[in-house]
């Protein structure tokens, strides 16, 4: 399917439900757009829930509970969730998804920034009929994760950051300028001397190879634009307009007093030892753990 067809179905989708005041995405379910279904949501605000790319590839397990719904790192992708889920389901359903351009779903299509990807999380709740659910981010998911729920507090039962990027102000801007230019030139080297000369310290050997591996098939331009966006994003504001139950997983590094648990009042943290950036890689058995204190039934 060209792009051009993609565009027009999208328009379409959007111009069935404007008619009726509302407008509306593309339900999708497991990298199966079925364009029959008379039961789609509308939603309110398009700028949110025309969907990021046609279809996303997903991963639902369990019942019953209030389910959660997880968002993977830059580079990730739905398998990081998948001893979090193993240990979730026979309390509750979860679903974890590829973000646009992950995994195995689809290219995005428009720029990939964190308020662009945000537009996945309200497809995916969407389509998997999930009306009020505890949402679960990591790294740029935890920024992708704060600015749904910014925007829609009341689908969001609670909001979990999984060592989220810190508020404006930790990262020098000299640094964070250069850190940008130098991904504009390459991004995949670029990216991987940031990971091994901090994220990736503490990490098992299998973590690192797996986020290399996910790194190097990354689309340049996902590679490059989501860097961008991450590196600009201040999930502070959308926090704040959050009133719900907020917690937050962290690495000792990132317990400062400019990280967001610390940053933005309200939270209750966990910090776990012993591993790098990506927590529920390195310890599943821990992280599982600590998810438990925090999950409301």
């Amino acid at each position: 399917m060209v792009l051009w067809d993609v565009h027009a179905r999208v328009t379409e989708h959007v111009r069935d439900c404007r008619d009726s005041g509302y407008q509306r995405a593309p339900d999708r379910q497991n990298a199966h757009h079925d364009e029959a279904r008379s039961d789609r949501r509308c939603c309110r605000d398009a700028a949110v829930c025309a969907p990021m790319s046609l279809t996303l590839n997903t991963d639902s397990r369990g019942t019953g509970g209030t389910p959660v719904l997880f968002v993977h790192s830059f580079a990730g992708d739905l398998t990081h969730w998948s001893a979090a889920q193993e240990h979730l389901k026979t309390a509750r359903r979860s679903v974890a998804f590829d973000v646009s351009g992950h995994g195995a779903s689809p290219a995005a299509l428009g720029r990939y920034t964190i308020q662009e990807l945000a537009k996945d999380v309200a497809a995916v709740a969407n389509s998997q009929g999930l009306e009020h659910f505890l949402l679960v981010g990591h790294s740029a998911g935890a920024q992708i994760a704060a600015e749904y729920a910014g925007l829609y507090p009341q689908r969001v039962k609670a909001l979990g950051l999984i060592d989220a990027p810190p508020a404006p102000g930790a990262v020098p801007k000299e640094h964070v300028q250069r850190l940008r230019a130098a991904v504009e030139t390459d991004p995949y080297g670029t990216i991987e001397r940031f990971w091994r000369a901090g994220p990736f310290v503490g990490s098992r050997a299998e973590t690192q190879l797996k986020l290399l591996t996910s790194l190097h098939r990354l689309p340049r331009k996902a590679a490059i634009e989501l860097t961008e966006s991450g590196l600009e994003y201040d999930a502070t504001a959308p926090l704040r307009s959050y009133t719900g139950p907020k917690f937050a997983i962290v690495t000792p590094n990132n317990d400062a007093e400019l990280s967001l648990h610390n940053a933005v009042p309200g939270f209750r943290h966990a910090v776990i030892k012993g591993t790098g950036h990506w927590i529920h890689l390195d310890d599943p058995q821990g992280f599982s753990q600590a998810l438990d204190l925090f999950l409301p039934p």
